[in-house]
């Protein structure tokens, strides 16, 4: 079987335009592969093994490198255990009464919201910068920084 270079162009463009149609962004780094190769192909005469094998390892780099870097699900940090929250400070948006509750704001969202409901060994009015020392089910338990 023989491929030329505008072979893989054009299955880069069908790859990139399928992409267009699905929400998973996963094909494009296929058809970005394609492309490359396709591009290399004019350039350099390469059997088709070595075409193939090029098409596989662009397209395997692409994808890590998507995955690694440009990829963030972690941006809420929802699900995640309180040993990744302990220390994350805030700020006292409703003070913190002795034997009550009071709220407290972060800059992101911590376990999926920014606003807490927090408890404290001590008293901590509004405005006061504090920190994180356990989770209790739905409330955090802080302390003044």
């Amino acid at each position: 079987m023989e491929l030329v270079w505008w072979h893989w162009l054009v299955l880069g463009m069908v790859l990139m335009g399928i992409e267009m149609l699905t929400p998973t962004f996963f094909l494009m780094w296929f058809g970005l592969g394609a492309v490359l190769v396709g591009l290399t192909v004019a350039v350099l005469p390469l059997d088709f093994t070595a075409q193939v094998l090029g098409w596989a390892l662009a397209s395997a780099a692409m994808t890590g490198v998507w995955l690694k870097f440009f990829r963030n699900p972690d941006r809420t940090h929802a699900g995640r255990a309180k040993e990744g929250v302990v220390g994350v400070a805030g700020l006292v948006s409703r003070a913190i009464p002795e034997m009550g509750q009071g709220e407290v704001l972060f800059q992101r969202p911590i376990l999926g919201s920014d606003r807490w409901p927090a408890v404290a060994d001590a008293p901590i009015p509004a405005g006061e910068k504090v920190r994180i020392v356990d989770v209790l089910g739905q409330t955090l338990r802080v302390e003044r920084l």
